[in-house]
């Protein structure tokens, strides 16, 4: 309904000065450019249209409207579910409706339009009115929801990885890519079960990793094999993250198990077969920092160069080569950093009964 009618005729007499009229507030929700009005005749058709309207609309507002004026204005794609609004409106039905519409100056917009109509002695609608809502951001920000929805999902099926939700307890929430990964079902994975599809030489350590991040509110970050629906154990690097409420505790955790296909835990199976240590090997034969700034030393290799060929951070080569650091570097790293310092032609030396040493081949 305009602002006009709106306004009682005894209104501003009796109204204090410093008072807000009805036109007052119509005015300043229609400023926010969102919200427009409209009242009709319905014996003549003369409509009468506020300025927020027009705003919506795109039109001049000296421009004269019929009742049936924006019906040309709506989307082709919607015209044929909502091209019936008057007929509805003249039936003396109300309609909510939702639809696109084409501005003048082809630009498209959302609007929600709501109308009512008010009825003669006759029984006949004889005046109708509206509100119109340009609804156009909301759509926009569902939109671009749908979008970042239909990348996350074209990203985990490019890195074949399983994304999971679990509770604030660590107890698995959804997880529906999990089960199609390893077959089980909600029932077997809930509580601890999903436990049961890790190898058995990597469930204690799976498991104590996961209950230290639970338990501390940090980071989780582990490897281990997964029991695949086939049958076949297959690497995956495990990342999880607390998300927090504002008071600090924990509301989910939400992660991501990314598949290295063709790689084990600690480097390609080609390398393995091409006789490198192995698993149990590897983990009793970790570089001491001696060990690496000595073949450095050997190699001449800086520490930024080294950090490249073997695809890590330079801060991380300065922490393998500091001893007095607290943090234990991830065996993986420390094997990459080792190939890399072997193919510069260093041998690593673990003797029995002796110190790690290394030389020159």
């Amino acid at each position: 309904m305009p602002t006009r009618p709106l306004m009682q005729k005894g209104e501003a007499r009796h109204a204090p000065s410093h008072a807000f009229s009805s036109r007052h507030f119509l005015k300043l929700i229609e400023d926010t450019g969102e919200v427009g009005f409209w009242s009709a005749d319905m014996r003549t058709d003369r409509l009468e249209a506020s300025v927020g309207l027009y705003q919506i609309l795109g039109l001049d507002p000296s421009q004269e409207m019929t009742f049936g004026f924006g019906l040309d204005m709506i989307h082709p794609e919607d015209r044929a579910a909502h091209g019936d609004q008057i007929t509805v409106l003249r039936s003396g039905q109300p309609i909510a409706r939702e639809f696109r519409i084409i501005r003048p100056d082809r630009t498209k917009r959302w609007i929600l339009h709501r109308a009512e109509v008010v009825l003669g002695s006759d029984g006949k609608p004889i005046q109708g009115m509206g509100v119109v809502f340009d609804v156009t951001a909301r759509h926009d920000s569902v939109r671009s929801m749908e979008q970042r929805h239909d990348r996350f999902n074209a990203l985990l099926s490019a890195t074949a990885a399983v994304f999971w939700i679990n509770g604030p307890d660590g107890e698995p929430l959804e997880m529906p890519q999990w089960q199609a990964l390893t077959g089980q079902s909600h029932a077997q994975m809930s509580g601890q079960g999903w436990l049961e599809a890790i190898h058995p030489d990597d469930r204690h350590r799976t498991a104590a990793a996961w209950m230290t991040a639970v338990s501390h509110t940090t980071p989780y970050n582990t490897d281990y094999r997964i029991l695949c629906a086939d049958g076949v154990y297959r690497w995956f690097n495990a990342r999880g993250v607390p998300i927090l409420n504002r008071d600090g505790s924990v509301r989910e955790w939400v992660g991501v198990c990314l598949s290295v296909p063709g790689q084990n835990r600690y480097g390609s199976s080609k390398s393995c077969a091409a006789g490198a240590p192995s698993i149990p090997d590897i983990e009793q034969q970790i570089l001491t920092p001696a060990q690496i700034r000595g073949a450095r030393g050997i190699t001449g290799l800086s520490k930024d160069e080294l950090a490249r060929r073997a695809n890590v951070s330079v801060s991380t080569i300065v922490r393998l080569e500091d001893g007095a650091s607290g943090v234990r570097p991830r065996i993986d790293t420390v094997l990459a950093v080792r190939q890399a310092l072997e193919q510069a032609g260093i041998e690593f030396t673990f003797e029995p009964n002796g110190k790690p040493g290394l030389r020159e081949v």
